[in-house]
């Protein structure tokens, strides 16, 4: 559907609209990246992962999406929900065709006059649509069948197309703008005290969900939710970067990051009690399966089928459209908040992630905008790139909201052209307050490792057809976050170098602590694997 995708990364990692320029043809309406870039800016907040708006129950005529969504979930107090019923694939075919034409009329409008009333418009047309298409595919597993729906009815395919095109988004379920992010209420006060833990829970039972596969009030919502209260911090971390790249009060700044780093651990730490570790594979990890290193055994080989949106005939679905593959599902990769985290405190260096100069990260990357994955067919010839980093530019350029990429470029860039570093490091004060803050970004992932040991790997699978060696988004589980364990360990001895100095000796002392339970959580992890 793209036409004439140009990449350039001479002086920086590219985004829509300043290193990525093509042109979008679907259903009738032309569309570029600087329009998909100025839709995305109209619903994300600045210095900030947080939308403007969160979810809203659609409009007339649209709200029939919305309706059905809110019928959907297993658990809804009392009632049972479509998806337990085994009715919500039934429910959405009766949705009127004439409902694309409408959206259509819409988009045109946007495309010509791009507002926040209407790129919001466009968000929760995409948000609903996700949440449906994944409940359609996934309501077969949870009712005792071995393979998921493969078949996104018309409109809803062309729906969901559409409104993710338009936004720079896949035609899959995603962490910020379908899953966390832009799908529950968070309260309007923030916690007074971080270091309580029953406040912590109380705060994140606190956040309501606007919709739901499984509960409103159980695991999944504690799931969900306490990620959405760890994004909050993410406010305060970036703006106070911000300030403290323009030479402003930098040990102040320095301060409220690594108090933001530091937060955002100790909500993350509440998971335990707010969502059953042996009920995650069960409640809340069989419905965001995706696509990518499940086709051939959850979904069929050729991946999910659009109806209606292409001009290939399927037998057995008796219909035109066309199949969309490998696609990345929701995934905490995809959050802004590490990537941006690393960038502000120097890990970025060491993970390489925002780093795109040469022929195969272009090649990479405009794989990633034609197919949704990066092929190694994509790949120069006698070319050889690893799968985990082709999977990281895959999350990097296509499954976060193009406004929250175009974000940590900028970040970094004013980072790289600034004296940010070296003030900092040329300050034993500093040094030290930037080192504690990477040391809560180790926290952090060897805690999240410990949850996947848990919660994942050790936990039952009552469905026996879970991919426990891949992530919901596809990244390998052994590997994936190890490695960027390790990659803040390496920014943090670097930082620290050789000076003898007690809080530095005690933070690296932590860190050798870590590196041994990281290896003893990986081994169960291989074991699971093989």
């Amino acid at each position: 559907m793209k036409s004439n995708i140009e990449i350039s990364t001479d002086n920086h990692f590219p985004f829509f609209g300043n290193g990525i320029q093509f042109n979008e043809h679907l259903f009738g309406l032309k569309f570029n990246a600087e329009l998909i870039q100025k839709t995305s800016e109209l619903i994300w907040t600045p210095n900030s992962t947080l939308p403007y708006s969160t979810l809203k129950k659609l409009p007339a005529p649209f709200n029939i999406l919305s309706d059905i969504a809110l019928e959907m979930t297993v658990h809804n107090k009392s009632k049972e929900g479509l998806i337990g019923k085994y009715a919500l694939l039934d429910e959405v075919k009766s949705i009127d065709d004439g409902l694309m034409d409408k959206f259509i009329l819409e988009v045109q409008n946007h495309i010509a006059n791009p507002s926040r009333e209407s790129a919001e418009l466009i968000a929760n047309v995409r948000c609903w649509s996700s949440w449906l298409a994944n409940g359609i595919k996934i309501e077969p597993i949870f009712n005792g069948e071995k393979k998921a729906c493969s078949f996104i009815p018309w409109p809803l395919s062309g729906l969901l197309l559409l409104s993710s095109r338009i936004s720079g988004q896949q035609p899959e379920f995603e962490y910020a703008a379908d899953y966390v992010l832009r799908s529950g209420i968070l309260p309007n006060q923030e916690l007074d005290n971080y270091d309580d833990v029953n406040k912590n829970i109380d705060y994140i039972r606190s956040i309501k969900p606007l919709v739901a596969f499984h509960d409103f009030d159980g695991n999944e919502q504690g799931f969900r939710m306490t990620h959405l209260a760890m994004e909050r911090t993410s406010n305060m971390m970036i703006e106070n970067a911000m300030l403290a790249v323009e030479g402003k009060d930098i040990r102040e700044n320095l301060e409220k990051i690594e108090l933001a780093t530091k937060q955002s651990n100790q909500l993350f730490n509440a998971m335990w009690k707010v969502s059953e570790p042996s009920l995650y594979n069960k409640e809340v990890r069989i419905f965001i399966q995706g696509l990518f290193g499940n086709q051939g055994s959850i979904y069929q080989e050729k991946g999910l089928f659009f109806e209606n949106c292409g001009d290939d005939y399927d037998e057995g679905y008796n219909s035109k459209g066309f199949y969309l593959s490998n696609l990345h599902g929701q995934t905490g990769a995809n959050s802004s908040y590490h990537p941006i985290a690393d960038e502000i405190t120097g890990v970025g260096d060491h993970t390489h992630a925002y780093i795109a100069d040469n022929l195969v990260d272009k090649a990479m990357i405009k794989g990633v905008l034609e197919k949704g994955y990066v092929n190694s067919n994509d790949l120069p010839k006698n070319i050889e790139v690893d799968s985990l980093t082709k999977l990281l530019k895959s999350f990097r350029v296509g499954y976060r909201p193009p406004a929250h990429h175009a974000m940590i470029v900028k970040t970094r860039n004013a980072i790289q052209n600034s004296d940010y570093f070296s003030k900092i490091e040329s300050n034993d004060n500093n040094k030290k307050i930037l080192a504690s803050a990477i040391r809560w970004i180790i926290q952090h992932r060897i805690d999240h490792y410990k949850m996947v040991v848990f919660y994942i790997l050790k936990a039952p699978d009552p469905y026996q057809n879970q991919t426990k060696a891949k992530g919901t988004g596809g990244s390998p589980t052994p590997t994936f976050l190890p490695k960027m364990f390790t990659h803040s360990i390496d920014r943090l001895k670097n930082l620290v170098g050789d000076e003898n100095l007690s809080w530095a000796n005690e933070l690296i002392n932590i860190t050798s602590n870590h590196e041994t339970a990281m290896q003893k959580f990986q081994k169960i992890a291989m074991k699971t694997e093989n």
